[in-house]
């Protein structure tokens, strides 16, 4: 690899003084992190040379790209230096005493950076500890406090940003058309998933993609084929407020960008009223996947900006009911269009027939990201109770990783599950672990509607899943469970024994789930809508 930022579209705004020998030393990874700071700070810098020093790690820290630590020259110990590079913007006037030196830091290797992050102090730290040792009691305990805030949350009403009157044509652009992104960051997610499909469905439509993304994160999948070509710029925070305008100013003057597409990303929600006053011919659209418990979330923020914003794009009908019905949106204005058919098609008519017999074993899955959101503890503490009471008629498969993997591994031993619960990971396919299942559990405490029970319904897998999100528009009311921890436990259990033994009622579920996938399944598509956005934007 003797220029790895040949494959992004960094080269569009920022050269390259003299390549290093040391570029052919970098991963994919590392390059594509590099070319994004780089060129942040070339456009927040144009006209001025910039001069990096690029560090590197072995431990499990995070890359400081664009915040304020860039501009301090010294480093922790354990830093690596890589090695020093000078650019500068594309198309500007080059000062001959305009040098700015950066410390642009690499971090560790994403595999490193797989752990819990908690803030600083004792009281979180023992917050912590007790989470760890008690997690099914710290979430009972949790849940009660969800649901006094929730209740307080819905209370209130939702304050909104003032609606812009435009008065003038707005600040210059480019003549490349483009889109704007933003996303949350640049790993495996349901929402991650959508966002990069989106990219690719911008360049089908002839639209350069221009990706922000504002989250701390080691961004594996920056290196997928969906990037390639792409500007993407990893954010790191805090930035400084000029720079911050400067860069959004140097995008909009270099390319005409027809419309911006939020995809959970905070720093450019809460930019679209300049955008909106700056740049007023450019469409605003986010897409919606989850209405957060406590604080809403990315919901409760589009509606604060919704005045001024072009559409909303919901992917289930519970954030549709939310937004028009309960927050008072005009319908026109949010769009539902599903992830259905996102990775399968739930339309299809080769779902495999249930080979289950009466008392047969029982494969029992979990496929998820090992976060506090999607409760793998859960599922660990289900298994043991199936486990002490039906033996070998049940079997087990963990399918993830995430923050809490070390966690799930304790978890896992301490129950005496290890030659029980099979764990596997991000290398092995999603595909062979549901093929090999009889029952998907989601043992969420929030969702929108998992991906997940439509690659289990498609591979001949019933889905049992807490009531949460838009869950029950696709898993049978009879396999709902409450979200409250030791009641899901209780009715998950009855739910499986019951199971067991009745094979004939295992068929008949499975049927009426495909039934309700495939009703699902034709609401309006999330593919279609957006391309017909994107054309629109293009013409």
């Amino acid at each position: 690899m003797t220029d790895p930022h040949d494959q992004t579209g960094a080269h569009r705004v920022f050269e390259i003084l003299h390549e290093p020998d040391w570029f052919s030393g970098l991963t994919p990874r590392e390059a594509r992190l590099l070319d994004g700071a780089l060129a942040f700070h070339c456009l927040a810098r144009p006209g001025e040379r910039v001069r990096a020093t690029v560090l590197r790690t072995d431990g499990p820290h995070l890359p400081s790209l664009t915040d304020q630590r860039t501009s301090h020259i010294e480093w922790p110990d354990d830093r690596t230096v890589v090695g020093t590079i000078e650019a500068h913007a594309t198309g500007h006037p080059q000062s001959p005493t305009g040098v700015v030196d950066v410390v642009l830091d690499l971090g560790g290797p994403p595999e490193s950076l797989m752990r819990n992050e908690q803030p600083p102090g004792r009281l979180h730290a023992a917050r912590n500890t007790v989470r760890r040792r008690v997690p099914v009691a710290f979430d009972a305990a949790r849940q009660l406090r969800t649901d006094r805030l929730e209740n307080r949350r819905l209370s209130r009403p939702i304050p909104r940003v003032g609606r812009l009157d435009n008065t003038s044509v707005g600040s210059s652009r480019g003549s490349t058309k483009a889109v704007l992104f933003g996303l949350h960051w640049l790993e495996l997610g349901g929402a991650e998933k959508w966002a990069t499909e989106t990219i690719s469905l911008a360049r089908e439509a002839g639209l350069f993609p221009i990706v922000l993304s504002d989250r701390p994160s080691g961004h594996p999948d920056i290196v997928r084929p969906e990037y390639d070509g792409a500007l993407v710029i990893p954010l790191t925070h805090p930035m400084s407020g000029p720079q911050e305008s400067r860069l959004l100013s140097q995008l909009f003057e270099r390319f005409d960008i027809r419309g911006v597409h939020v995809h959970h990303c905070s720093w450019l929600y809460q930019r679209l009223p300049w955008i909106r006053a700056q740049y007023p011919g450019t469409e605003l659209v986010d897409s919606l996947h989850v209405l957060e418990w406590r604080t809403g979330g990315f919901v409760d923020i589009a509606l604060r900006l919704s005045n001024v914003m072009d559409a909303h794009h919901v992917i289930s009908p519970q954030l549709r009911d939310y937004l028009v019905d309960r927050q008072g949106l005009p319908r026109e204005k949010v769009q539902l269009a599903t992830l259905a058919g996102l990775t399968v098609d739930p339309a299809a008519g080769d779902r495999p027939e249930p080979t289950r017999k009466a008392g047969d074993p029982l494969t029992i899955a979990f496929v998820g990201r090992f976060t506090q959101q999607k409760r793998p503890y859960l599922f660990l503490r289900l298994a043991a109770h199936l486990r002490k009471t039906h033996g070998d008629r049940v079997r087990f498969a963990m399918h993830g990783d995430g923050e809490l993997a070390a966690e799930v591994r304790s978890h896992r031993a301490r129950l005496g599950l290890d030659g029980v619960v099979d764990l596997r990971g991000p290398d092995q396919p999603v595909s062979k672990t549901l093929s090999e299942a009889d029952l998907l559990v989601i043992s969420s405490d929030n969702e929108g509607v998992t991906l997940t029970s439509f690659e289990a319904d498609a591979h001949g897998a019933l889905v049992m899943s807490s009531d949460v999100g838009s869950q029950a528009s696709v898993v049978l009311p009879e396999l709902l469970l409450p979200r409250a921890p030791l009641a899901f436990l209780r009715e998950a259990e009855r739910n499986i024994a019951g199971l067991l033994d009745d094979a004939e009622r295992f068929t008949a579920l499975l049927h009426r789930q495909h039934g309700r996938v495939s009703a699902f399944a034709a609401l309006p598509d999330a593919r279609a809508w957006t391309r017909e956005l994107y054309e629109r934007w293009a013409s």
